[in-house]
C-alpha cells in the first residue's frame, strides 16, 4: 500500500488549499482556480473504434472527483464522460444507460453488417 499523498492547489479565492489525493487520482491539479474548481482526475480510458484510417477514439472516460463544487453530485467519486468536445458527469446508473444504448447500438451496426454482407454476396453495389 503507498502511502497517502497530499497536494497544496493556490486558489484565486481561498489561498493555498492542501488535500489528499485519492489512489486513482493522477496527481495533477490545476493552479490558480477558484476552489470549487479543484478537481482530482484520474487517467483517461478512451474508447475506439477500428476505422480504415486506423483507431478514432469515440468517447473518453475518466474518474474525477471535485470535493468543493457547490454541486453536491460531484462532491462523490463520478465519472466524467467526454462525447465529442463536451463533458458529462455521470453516476452508476448513467454509465449503465450509456453501456445498455451502445450495446443497442452495436447491434444494429452487427445489422447493417449483415445486410452488406449479403447486398455483397448478391454481387449488388
Amino acid at each position: 500500500m503507498t502511502a497517502p499523498r497530499t497536494v497544496t492547489v493556490q486558489t484565486l479565492d481561498h489561498g493555498a488549499v492542501e488535500l489528499r489525493c485519492p489512489d486513482w487520482c493522477t496527481g495533477e491539479h490545476e493552479q490558480d482556480v477558484h476552489r470549487e474548481d479543484i478537481s482530482h482526475l484520474g487517467p483517461d480510458q478512451p474508447l475506439t473504434l477500428p476505422t480504415r484510417g486506423g483507431p478514432v477514439t469515440n468517447l473518453v472516460t475518466a474518474l474525477e472527483l471535485r470535493p468543493y463544487a457547490t454541486d453536491l453530485f460531484l462532491r462523490t467519486v463520478f465519472v466524467n464522460v467526454e462525447i465529442g468536445a463536451d463533458w458529462y458527469p455521470t453516476g452508476l446508473a448513467g454509465l449503465e444507460a450509456m453501456a445498455d444504448v451502445l450495446a443497442e447500438q452495436a447491434e444494429q451496426l452487427r445489422e447493417q453488417a449483415r445486410r452488406l454482407a449479403l447486398l455483397l454476396q448478391e454481387g449488388r453495389r
